[in-house]
């Protein structure tokens, strides 16, 4: 086959593969991106029999910048684990709607993301983490927000 052949098939079927494997959970559990509390939203994704299981785990690493964070904008999250995972959900308790996104992972998956997300004011970051055998592994982290109150001039 020659090459620009096989490059425009990759390109063509990719796509497909891609929107097979994922999982629109704004569709799917519309009422958990809706939950102002972490357990609520959290009870939306899983059910409430999954989310009596929760364990804290430490082979999931959430890693949040030390110290306190000058820019509320872009605060950078990292998570990894070498656990085998359904899903990985990232929860905070800072902004009015507790949902930050949900990764879908597949069975051969490497849990590595990172992303940027904003939070109002300082709080804490989860990362639940749903298992191969169905149970639900968290972990969490503080965020520091910086706060700076008007000041006057002085003039």
């Amino acid at each position: 086959m020659k090459r620009r052949h096989f490059l425009a098939l990759g390109f063509c079927v990719f796509p497909y593969v891609t929107q097979a494997f994922a999982v629109d959970y704004r569709e799917y559990k519309p009422e958990a991106w809706k939950a102002s509390s972490i357990n609520e939203a959290a009870m939306a994704i899983y059910g409430k029999e999954k989310f009596a299981t929760i364990q804290k785990s430490g082979q999931i690493e959430l890693i949040v910048p030390k110290g306190i964070v000058k820019d509320r904008e872009e605060i950078p999250i990292m998570i990894r684990s070498n656990m085998k995972a359904k899903t990985v959900a990232i929860f905070q308790d800072a902004n009015p709607k507790s949902l930050v996104a949900v990764f879908h992972v597949g069975e051969e998956g490497v849990i590595e993301y990172a992303f940027n997300m904003r939070m109002a004011f300082k709080g804490t970051v989860f990362a639940v983490l749903e298992g191969m055998d169905e149970k639900l592994y968290y972990t969490r982290a503080y965020v520091d927000i910086l706060t700076l109150s008007c000041m006057a001039s002085g003039e």
